[in-house]
């Protein structure tokens, strides 16, 4: 009886062993697709945050149409987020005859009714160095934009560009 118990202890002991190296063979590749699940949920909170910013430099400009202040206003939105390269553009459009946007149609001067254009584009990195690596050497490039319609014309007779509404 007693050769059995050694025969099961001895054959435990060898088995917590195989456990041990399926879990050494296992746990980078677990780790990896952790980080890289971390990475995927900051690049789409980088994205959300882009078209936020977007957003929010249209909805300046709709009621102040100084591009400094618009380009300001939608840089200040991705403070959170670490960018790389972000440009912002700003234009003002026409709209044409039949009601759809003339993006080739400057509006100048800007009046009630023209189209306000805003497109952010940034740059986001991988931390995981392997994905960053392999798949996107350049980084991923977000592009986000907002048109909405202008609501207000400033600067005008009343107001200088420096008194402008700041908040739509």
């Amino acid at each position: 009886m007693s050769i059995l118990l050694r025969r099961g202890a001895r054959g435990a002991t060898r088995s917590r062993g195989q456990a041990l190296v399926e879990f050494a063979l296992v746990i980078p590749i677990f780790l990896l697709v952790l980080v890289a699940l971390f990475d995927v949920g900051r690049a789409v909170f980088a994205w959300n945050t882009l078209t936020n910013a977007a957003r929010e430099g249209a909805r300046m400009a709709i009621v102040n149409q100084d591009v400094a202040s618009i380009k300001e206003r939608a840089r200040g939105q991705t403070a959170i987020v670490e960018l790389d390269d972000p440009t912002v553009a700003v234009g003002f459009y026409q709209v044409a005859d039949d009601g759809t946007p003339d993006l080739s149609d400057t509006c100048s001067p800007v009046a009630v009714g023209c189209l306000a254009v805003v497109t952010f584009e940034a740059t986001y990195r991988p931390i995981t160095p392997l994905i960053s690596n392999i798949m996107f050497r350049d980084g991923v490039t977000f592009t986000a934009k907002s048109v909405l319609s202008v609501e207000y014309s400033c600067p005008n007779s009343k107001f200088t560009a420096a008194n402008c509404p700041k908040q739509p």
